[in-house]
């Protein structure tokens, strides 16, 4: 009887600021390598020119770990408990950033002696790169995880009558965070860089190097481990709930072998160098591996056959029976396409129109406020998208954002040029983020209205698990597409400007940044013409409910996705 009236009950608010630390770190870190990837790079001794393919992996491989972990990791927790997998997760986060802070020691040095030893001869830098994806994707696998249980926690610990708010706190905590992970990158880098005498004297006495972009990385290991140590005593009190059932294994392993094989083949390496001998070749090779791309249509098939046959369906498939699940699920997955557009496309161009890699710290600063320019609106659009939706419906408020998006994308494809102001780079990311962020909560209320009452935490990963995809699919297949058109465009305009001599190394690097710079503005229509895509589903399944119409509980828990 005493142990009983002496039990501590934890405060549930108390909890979920703790949870939210880790969701928190793991979304900023989503997006956080945008702002110095091309310092990465240069950093590593790689030449910029021939190494964005391999190096896009570094976001596209934490994209599509993060899609897949996030996908199964709420089951998981279902079976097994909340708490184990809650600080699984944040285990493997901290071992997956100590691999990313330190690819360049110890896990090199096995990769690189594994290689040689299956008959390859990449060079310490190449294996270096790819130790840093690997550590990436340990990360993702964790971060992933962390959203879908922590939902799941909220719904352990607060009564259903007083779930809303909090479930929206931790979907505007996870927003928030890969939202301003490019600033934050962007930022700390330009001020070790710029401070980077000071740091070197002040830690050589140590034996410690300056930060750089590393630094980044090793903070998360100690802000993870209080996180991890104050969940652990807060949680000790809570009791561990289970569900019974099976896991859907089969179900797991042919999604993720699909979306991986997807993104392998849409990732084909291309041969970037602008040498004039290999420009022809190079053009005339397929930008996709085609076998690939089967092999991952095959196994999503027989994704779909084992979830429409099994009992304990990873996803179930009748949730795409009502229309508006299915077209909300298909904007959205269209929606992360074109986000991506935006998110690579500005990187790209600051760091071209650099004069020397000494410039690289402060173009990690420029292109985080200019990415900032993007995704700030985006977040503060979706406020005005909600009381659009409640007031003329989830179909007119999807295509206004479409349309606006339209209007930003195709400012892109007729103004980018080399010498473009950044304000104006500014004001054409405003529209974009704007338009995108209108669609956010009229799409997250579509689908999540649209399931059962049993089905809605599925539905909300839905909403986040397709945008996810989207982002995935584009930094693959678009990476492989631009450098695809830059070699050939280059190869032809530096061929016709050397008249069949040697070109001289200044007019071959303006001509290799004109070029980049043309074909960024090429995407801005590539992403037009898939906004403009996105107004078929739009137009075809988005009813138009409103809101308002949709009991106070569920129009409330739109907030979770709704970013």
């Amino acid at each position: 009887m005493n142990a009983v009236s002496t039990r501590v009950t934890p405060n549930p608010w108390w909890v979920l600021g703790l949870i939210c630390l880790p969701v928190f770190i793991g979304s900023l870190d989503l997006t956080i390598v945008s702002a110095f990837l091309p310092d990465l790079v240069v950093n590593l001794g790689l030449p910029l020119q021939t190494s964005l393919d391999e190096a896009a992996w570094v976001v596209s491989g934490y994209l599509l770990a993060d899609a897949i972990s996030m996908m199964f990791m709420g089951r998981v927790s279902d079976l097994v408990g909340r708490r184990r997998v809650y600080i699984a997760c944040l285990l493997v986060f901290i071992l997956g950033s100590v691999m990313v802070a330190v690819a360049h020691l110890g896990l090199t040095d096995g990769l690189y002696t594994l290689m040689r030893r299956l008959g390859q001869r990449p060079s310490r830098e190449e294996v270096t790169l790819l130790a840093i994806i690997i550590g990436r994707v340990v990360q993702a696998i964790g971060a992933g995880a962390m959203v879908p249980v922590s939902l799941a926690l909220v719904s352990d610990l607060f009564p259903r009558e007083r779930r809303a708010q909090p479930l929206g706190i931790i979907g505007a905590v996870d927003t928030l965070g890969w939202m301003l992970g490019h600033l934050y990158g962007g930022l700390l880098v330009y001020f070790f860089g710029i401070n980077q005498a000071a740091f070197a004297s002040l830690l050589g006495g140590l034996g410690l190097p300056p930060p750089d972009w590393r630094t980044l990385f090793w903070i998360n290991v100690p802000l993870t481990l209080i996180a991890l140590a104050l969940t652990l005593q807060a949680l000790r009190h809570v009791p561990i709930q289970k569900t019974t059932g099976r896991f859907d294994f089969i179900g797991t392993l042919l999604f993720g072998a699909s979306l991986t094989l997807l993104m392998l083949g849409l990732g084909n390496n291309v041969d970037a160098s602008l040498a004039p001998t290999t420009l022809g070749a190079a053009s005339q090779l397929p930008p996709f591996n085609f076998t690939l791309l089967l092999a991952a249509v095959l196994c999503f098939l027989f994704f779909l056959l084992v979830e429409a046959r099994i009992k304990d369906p990873l996803l179930d498939l009748r949730l795409f029976r009502h229309p508006n699940l299915a077209a909300g699920a298909l904007i959205n997955l269209l929606v992360g396409f074109c986000l991506t557009i935006g998110l690579v496309s500005v990187p790209i161009l600051v760091n071209v129109r650099l004069v020397d890699a000494s410039q690289l710290n402060q173009g990690a600063l420029q292109t985080g406020l200019l990415l900032s320019a993007l995704t700030v609106p985006m977040a503060l659009a979706a406020v005005p998208g909600g009381w659009l939706s409640d007031r003329i419906g989830y179909q007119k408020t999807t295509l206004l954002g479409l349309g606006l998006s339209i209007f930003g994308f195709g400012l892109i494809w007729q103004t980018w040029n080399i010498d473009l102001p950044d304000a104006v780079i500014a004001l054409e990311m405003i529209f974009i983020g704007v338009g995108l962020g209108l669609t956010f909560s009229p799409i997250s209320a579509a689908v999540i209205n649209s399931a059962d009452e049993d089905k809605r935490g599925v539905a909300s990963a839905l909403v986040i698990v397709l945008r996810l995809i989207g982002m995935t699919v584009a930094v693959a297949s678009l990476t492989t597409l631009a450098l695809q058109r830059v070699t050939t465009l280059a190869g032809a305009a530096i061929g016709a400007a050397a008249g069949g001599a040697v070109p001289d190394p200044m007019q071959f690097a303006d001509i290799y940044a004109r070029i980049t710079v043309l074909v960024l503005a090429e995407l801005g229509l590539v992403g037009a013409l898939v906004c403009a895509a996105a107004i078929i589903p739009a137009l075809w399944g988005l009813g138009k409910t409103r809101g308002s119409s949709v009991p106070q509980e569920t129009a409330s828990s739109v907030r979770v996705t709704g970013d």
